[in-house]
């Protein structure tokens, strides 16, 4: 008796996790839930804060507008550990420091998107994103 109602709450327990899991990977959004592929942008600014947390490291960056005011923009990166295989890190986006952003507007037209791209500091450039449904970015398409 005890070994069954064992064996039940144990398969009661595996199948929850699994539906835990399942729920988790179905939860997380797409690229095109979120950004709008037809409204490119590409920006330079300065690093105000830098977050690599799960599920997408953000980068935070000022950039100047042509009115001479500044604007902060925030951008979504692929996971840490998406970018620790590229072999980034917050040491390489130091705070101050300049980078030149591409990838694509936020639907909720604030100063948000994804990136897709980055030249860090001393000319490296990485690809950041690592949404499966992004386009293929083609730079050079403004802000």
């Amino acid at each position: 008796m005890k070994t069954t109602i064992f064996g039940v709450v144990a398969a009661a327990g595996i199948a929850a996790l699994s539906l835990g899991i399942a729920t988790q990977s179905f939860a997380h959004h797409s690229f095109a839930s979120e950004f709008d592929v037809a409204r490119p942008v590409e920006v330079q600014g300065r690093v105000t804060k830098v977050r690599f947390v799960n599920p997408h490291a953000w980068l935070f960056v000022d950039v100047r507008n042509p009115n001479g005011t500044t604007t902060n923009w925030g951008f979504e990166f692929g996971s840490p550990s998406v970018l620790a295989a590229k072999d980034i890190s917050r040491t390489d986006v130091p705070i101050g420091s300049t980078v030149h952003i591409a990838g694509f507007r936020s639907k909720n037209t604030g100063p948000f998107g994804y990136a897709q791209e980055v030249d860090l500091p001393g000319g490296r450039k990485v690809q950041v994103g690592s949404a499966p449904d992004a386009p293929t970015l083609r730079r050079g398409r403004g802000q």
